[in-house]
């Protein structure tokens, strides 16, 4: 077990928090740095150390990686991934942490290039990442079940409805937790190849699938409405900007791919759509117990 902590940004977030619990489940020592520290503690308790700051606060960077062996490199979607990112990198080479595992983008966002600025900004990241002199893994994350096909379960509860650009287009949808896993396993890991891992999950579904899977798991009929994607706004903000093409993407099939990187770096298939459909229905429906 390594007695340097190991730095985790992105620590408060759907994945960040994942990443750390296993971590420290596994005895391992965790130093996050946030910007909302309270919320950090709220989750983590004293189990963690914790650096508050921002990532364009040079001083409280360097305190952050000050004696850390690992970084889990996570930050938002935002105009300054680039910039924060990279600083984070460097002052952990400074600090002369042996292992920078980033989380990126989609492979499909990424390759090939052109198609959009998230996956170029994440390129830009992982090609500064190549440059130094420490190891580095990238991994590249499919759909996240816990973002977009969350919020198609949520909106199948409320509306009975499965609304997408393209009804037939598939998604390898992953599990974060199956992401965490990997993350965990890349930072702990005796070894590790300096390169990018394409993470999916084991099965391509399609919308239309994903509403008869809904339906089943209701006991109701769930429709499969098809809805012309929204234009790309050319002055909007960088993240809605992302996203409208991550839309405009999926809808072409990009996002249509299945890798065996799961099983073969965990040596267990990957979580399934149909297993997270049940599980987030029975989440969201679940009736609160009566309190007198």
């Amino acid at each position: 077990m390594s007695t340097r902590p190991t730095l985790v940004t992105g620590a408060t977030g759907k994945l960040g928090r994942l990443v750390v619990e296993r971590l420290v489940a596994l005895g391992q020592p965790v130093r996050v740095f946030t910007r909302r520290p309270d919320a950090a503690r709220t989750l983590f308790g004293e189990t963690v150390q914790i650096a508050a700051g921002d990532f364009g606060d040079r001083a409280a960077l360097d305190a952050a990686v000050g004696g850390i062996g690992r970084l889990l490199l996570l930050s938002p979607i935002s105009a300054r991934l680039v910039a924060d990112q990279t600083a984070v990198a460097d002052a952990a080479v400074a600090a002369n942490a042996a292992r920078i595992v980033k989380i990126s983008g989609s492979d499909w966002t990424i390759e090939p290039p052109g198609n959009s600025i998230s996956g170029a900004a994440h390129a830009a990241v992982e090609r500064h990442l190549s440059g130094l002199p420490t190891e580095t893994v990238s991994l590249r994350p499919n759909a996240w079940m816990q973002v977009s096909l969350a919020n198609t379960v949520r909106q199948a509860i409320a509306s009975n409805q499965v609304i997408a650009a393209n009804l037939d287009a598939g998604i390898g949808y992953i599990d974060a937790r199956d992401i965490a896993d990997v993350a965990v396993h890349q930072l702990l890991a005796d070894r590790v190849r300096n390169r990018a891992f394409n993470l999916t999950g084991p099965d391509v579904v399609s919308f239309r699938q994903i509403a008869a899977l809904l339906a089943a798991a209701l006991k109701r009929p769930v429709a499969a409405l098809e809805k012309p994607p929204q234009a790309i706004p050319a002055d909007g903000d960088f993240e809605h900007r992302a996203v409208a093409q991550f839309v405009r993407l999926i809808a072409a099939g990009r996002a249509a791919t299945t890798t065996d990187v799961i099983s073969t770096l965990l040596g267990r298939p990957p979580r399934t759509v149909a297993d997270f459909i049940l599980q987030q229905v029975a989440a969201e429906t679940a009736v609160p117990e009566y309190q007198p």
